[in-house]
């Protein structure tokens, strides 16, 4: 007779999904990258870096989330690993520097192929700019290539 184990029982999700480098429709901070998108353990994990070429610093704001593409539902922030969260600022220290951060939501249904990421939408003053990911796919990896460092 088999032992049932705590991984064994229904409620424990057991798939794992990750996208590298997933394609995207429209951002607004070319500065930004989506490296890697992995839903795991009950939540999602979204990696991104960003340069220092078109920002003196940066910092995410507690309201943003994520939502399934041409929806209204909104998943909140859970968690920001290596990026303030504002009004805290990571001030870059020269133009060439690379931030790697992490930013942590709940889950997504299965069945969700097309994620919006959003930091703040609508019209913001000229010199500002939030980290906002339109259609970005859960199935379809981007044809340009990422460079890790950028020099």
């Amino acid at each position: 007779m088999k032992e049932n184990t705590v991984l064994d029982h229904p409620s424990i999700k057991k798939k794992v999904r990750t996208v590298h480098n997933p394609s995207l429709d429209y951002q607004d901070s070319p500065g930004v990258r989506v490296l890697r998108i992995t839903e795991e353990a009950g939540l999602t994990r979204i990696d991104f870096v960003c340069y220092s070429r078109t920002f003196s610093w940066g910092n995410i704001i507690p309201e943003s989330f994520i939502r399934p593409a041409n929806t209204s539902i909104q998943l909140g922030l859970v968690e920001a690993v290596n990026i303030p969260v504002a009004p805290g600022k990571h001030f870059f220290h020269h133009r060439d520097q690379a931030l790697y951060y992490t930013l942590y939501f709940p889950p997504l249904a299965d069945d969700v192929a097309t994620i919006d990421i959003i930091e703040k939408e609508g019209t913001q003053p000229h010199n500002f700019r939030f980290f906002n990911f339109y259609g970005v796919s859960l199935e379809k990896i981007a044809k340009e290539i990422i460079t890790v460092n950028p020099n």
